[in-house]
């Protein structure tokens, strides 16, 4: 065969694979339009109820439907799966795609907070329980601004990535620089079903208790803290079959022992959330949901263990949260951009 023709060849298989990819790329931006619709979606079932209120009260005695808010956490739990998966892929043109729909998701966000202004619960919550709840609304507002400026910061990276064109061929166990395919994708699952997690806490506590539309939270809630409880789960067991990689060897003694000590605590809160949420609602009398299954109330109400169960799930596991997620944030910026550490965030995301 001739150089020619060889040459001749190769740039047919270029074309080809282009047209392909091409083709495929049209066929996920499709799917991650729905992705984002779905979001919408579940603004619009989270809010459907609240313009009916003199319905719900006229159907008093109608067992409250669970579909809707069902449905609500199961296209939330879908998009947070398929995210990850968008930006581990080895195109990347689809990982710019992954990259994009996550900006578009912290708009989302946004979008959802503006829509519960409409709802009136900001300004005026259910009456304080605690002194601490006082100052939901200030931080419903600060998370609410931090999700816009991420959403800002994704958009233009998306941007820059959509020059990239190097491929990504990742494993599916873990590598001593890198994680695999597995903990990448339970990794940014569980991290963005556990930050959709907190707004969505923060607003549940503060909605009236005879609004029409507070079931509808309660039960996405639940829902996705108890998927959030069973990924740890299977996150820590995958830990056990794929060693995770080792940290950087230029770190100091120190900042491994704090690099050791986020992890645990992060783990330790992500499986702390839902077991004291429980726990809590529990001891009120409220059954816990998942999707359209309830589990029943395991043992008779105790006012004083809601409270205090109340406190730990409401105000000490949130401040903790907040003060561990920024220390874990500010550490990998440092080991990007400060210690000059190229790899840091190339471990768990590309």
């Amino acid at each position: 065969m001739t150089s020619t023709q060889t040459g001749g060849l190769s740039s047919g298989g270029d074309i080809f694979s282009r047209f392909h990819l091409k083709n495929f790329s049209g066929r996920l931006t499709n799917r991650s339009l729905i992705g984002v619709l779905g979001w919408c979606l579940m603004l619009m079932l989270l809010g459907i109820d609240s313009v009916s209120a003199a319905e719900a009260a006229d159907m008093a005695n109608i067992e409250p439907d669970k579909q809707q808010p069902a449905l609500a956490a199961f296209l939330i739990v879908v998009c947070s799966v398929f995210i990850p998966w968008m930006l581990n892929y080895v195109s990347p043109g689809v990982r710019t795609m992954g990259t994009l729909l996550a900006s578009l998701s912290c708009f989302t966000i946004v979008a959802w907070f503006v829509f519960t202004l409409s709802t009136g619960v900001i300004d005026n919550p259910k009456p304080a329980v605690i002194p601490t709840d006082a100052a939901k609304p200030l931080l419903m507002w600060t998370l609410a601004s931090v999700a816009l400026v991420a959403g800002c910061f994704l958009l233009l990276l998306s941007v820059r990535q959509s020059r990239r064109r190097d491929s990504l061929a990742l494993p599916l166990r873990n590598e001593n620089a890198r994680y695999g395919k597995i903990s990448r994708y339970l990794h940014w699952t569980t991290a963005l079903l556990f930050l959709s997690l907190i707004p969505m806490g923060i607003f549940t506590t503060m909605i009236p208790e005879d609004a029409s539309f507070r079931l509808n939270y309660y039960i996405v809630h639940k829902t996705i803290g108890v998927t959030v409880f069973c990924l740890v789960l299977i996150r820590l067991w995958w830990n056990f079959l794929s060693r995770r990689p080792a940290l950087d060897p230029s770190l100091s003694r120190w900042e491994r022992r704090l690099a050791h000590g986020v992890h645990i605590a992060l783990y330790g809160l992500m499986l702390g959330f839902p077991l004291t949420g429980f726990v809590m609602t529990t001891f009120h009398g409220y059954p816990t949901f998942f999707f359209l299954w309830e589990v029943p109330v395991l043992w008779s109400q105790n006012p004083n263990a809601v409270l205090i169960w109340g406190v730990v799930h409401k105000v000490i596991l949130p401040y903790v949260f907040f003060v561990i997620i920024g220390g874990h944030i500010l550490g990998a910026l440092k080991h990007q951009f400060i210690d000059k550490h190229e790899g840091a965030f190339k471990r768990i995301v590309s």
